[in-house]
C-alpha cells in the first residue's frame, strides 16, 4: 500500500467519521428538540388546565354570589308573607276564629317557600343552609293554623302574638346577617 492509498484511506475514514459525527449531532439535536417540544406542550397543557380550573372556580363563586343575592330577596318575601299570615291569624284569634289562610296568601307563601328551598339547595356552605332551613321551619310552624293562639284572649293573646312575631323577627335578622356575611365573602373573593 502506498502513501497515496494510505492518505486516501485516512481521508475516507475522516470523511466517514465527520459524516457519522454530523449525523449523530443531527440526531441528538432532533432528539433534544423533540424533548423541548414535549416539555413546552406539557407546560402549555398544565397552563390550560390551571386556567380552566381558575375559570371554573370563578364561575362557581359568581354562581354562589348570584344565588345568595337571589336568596336574600326570596327570604325577604317569605318573611313578609309569614308576617302577613301571622297578622291574619292574630286578627282571626281576636274574633275567636281559627280559619285557614286566604287562598291567595297561602299560594304566595307556598311559592315563596319553594323559591327559598330551591335557592338554599344550591348553596355550598352548610352553615348558611342550616340557618335558612331553621328560618323556613319556623316560618312554616308560625304560619300554619295557630293552635297556640286558641283559647287566648285579651292581653294574653296580644302578648303571645307579639312574642311569636318577635321570635320570627329575631330569627329572620340572624339569618339575614348569616346570608349577608356569605354575600360579602363572595363579593370579596379573589382568585388565588
Amino acid at each position: 500500500m502506498g502513501a497515496m492509498d494510505l492518505t486516501l484511506l485516512t481521508q475516507i475514514v475522516f470523511a466517514v467519521a465527520t459524516l457519522l459525527a454530523s449525523l449523530g449531532g443531527y440526531l441528538l439535536a432532533g432528539l433534544n428538540e423533540r424533548r423541548r417540544d414535549e416539555r413546552i406542550q406539557r407546560r402549555e397543557g398544565e397552563s390550560r388546565r390551571f386556567e380552566r380550573a381558575a375559570q371554573l372556580e370563578d364561575e362557581s363563586h359568581a354562581f354562589q354570589r348570584e344565588t345568595l343575592l337571589s336568596l336574600q330577596d326570596a327570604l325577604q318575601k317569605m318573611a313578609r308573607l309569614t308576617g302577613k299570615a301571622m297578622h291574619f291569624d292574630h286578627m282571626q284569634a281576636r274574633k275567636g276564629k281559627y280559619t285557614q289562610l286566604p287562598d291567595g296568601l297561602s299560594a304566595e307563601m307556598l311559592a315563596a317557600d319553594v323559591e327559598v328551598s330551591r335557592l338554599t339547595s344550591r348553596l355550598l356552605d352548610p352553615q348558611v343552609r342550616a340557618a335558612v332551613k331553621g328560618l323556613t321551619d319556623l316560618s312554616a310552624q308560625l304560619s300554619t293554623l295557630p293552635a297556640d293562639l286558641q283559647g287566648l284572649i285579651g292581653e294574653d293573646l296580644e302578648r303571645h302574638a307579639t312574642a311569636r312575631l318577635r321570635e320570627f323577627g329575631d330569627r329572620y335578622n340572624a339569618v339575614v346577617e348569616v346570608v349577608g356575611e356569605a354575600v360579602r365573602s363572595e363579593i370579596d373573593w379573589r382568585p388565588s
